[in-house]
């Protein structure tokens, strides 16, 4: 049978939306929940791993590898990184971009943005207090912590608020370009912000990668949520006007 004898089969993955609940709400949504569960799986996994003493050595290893670059350059470059990830570096861009929002009329954005930011922080206060995870002490550093060290706050803070912030930005922005240049500047401000906490040792790399996936979950779910406040505030719009229509005809 040729080519041209072979009918195309109805409907194509690019336009998949169409076929299910909600239309690209739908997708979003889906693909959202199975995220959610996998890294949910992979956390609990990480978690267990942890406390069998599966990575003892490559955490220490990773430690002691960071720790041959020390240096007073490298240390001002570090230092700079984990205070932009620091409790009271987010809560004050998070304060203040959320009000820039309100301003600007995009409250749903705004609200998001301090509970994205808000739950990350409690969320991760909670973790920290079921695992009890002391922190790593091979070398004296420049910071002592008594706080418990899994997940890390740091990590699972930046990724939240950050992540959220390059969310809003990419539905601002219109140009391609800038949008990228946005969720790259973003990724690698969060990676370094992961990697100063284990430069200056104060997380083990685990406790990183656990930060970054709890603060993960945390982003996708908080998305969602924004995605789903915009759609019933659409749908809501919508038959306030269609009302408003119906009354003008009616009094004609």
């Amino acid at each position: 049978m040729s080519e041209s004898q072979v009918s195309a089969q109805p409907g194509s993955p690019e336009r998949a939306y169409h076929w299910l609940p909600l239309g690209r709400l739908g997708v979003f949504l889906l693909c959202g929940m199975l995220f959610c569960i996998l890294a949910t799986f992979g956390f609990v996994w990480l978690a267990g791993a942890i406390f069998a003493n599966r990575f003892v050595v490559l955490d220490d290893s990773v430690i002691i590898w960071a720790h041959r670059y020390w240096g007073p350059t490298l240390d001002q470059v570090m230092l700079f990184f984990t205070t932009m990830g620091s409790t009271v570096v987010l809560v004050v861009f998070v304060i203040l971009v959320a009000l820039a929002l309100l301003r600007s009329g995009r409250w749903i954005d705004a609200i998001g943005l301090i509970v994205a930011g808000a739950g990350a922080g409690i969320l991760n206060q909670l973790l920290k207090t079921i695992f009890q995870r002391v922190r790593p002490d091979l070398f004296p550093g420049p910071f002592y912590l008594t706080s418990y060290s899994f997940p890390s706050g740091h990590s699972m803070g930046s990724i939240a608020c950050y992540g959220m912030l390059a969310f809003i930005g990419v539905r601002l922005l219109r140009q391609r370009r800038q949008r990228l240049v946005l969720i790259l500047s973003a990724a690698l401000l969060i990676l370094c912000i992961g990697f100063s906490r284990i430069y200056f040792e104060v997380h083990f790399p685990t406790d990183v990668l656990g930060g970054f996936m709890a603060g993960a979950i945390w982003l996708v779910i908080t998305i969602s949520l924004v995605q789903i406040a915009e759609w019933f505030a659409q749908r809501r719009a919508l038959r306030l006007s269609q009302a408003s229509s119906a009354e003008r005809v009616s009094s004609i």
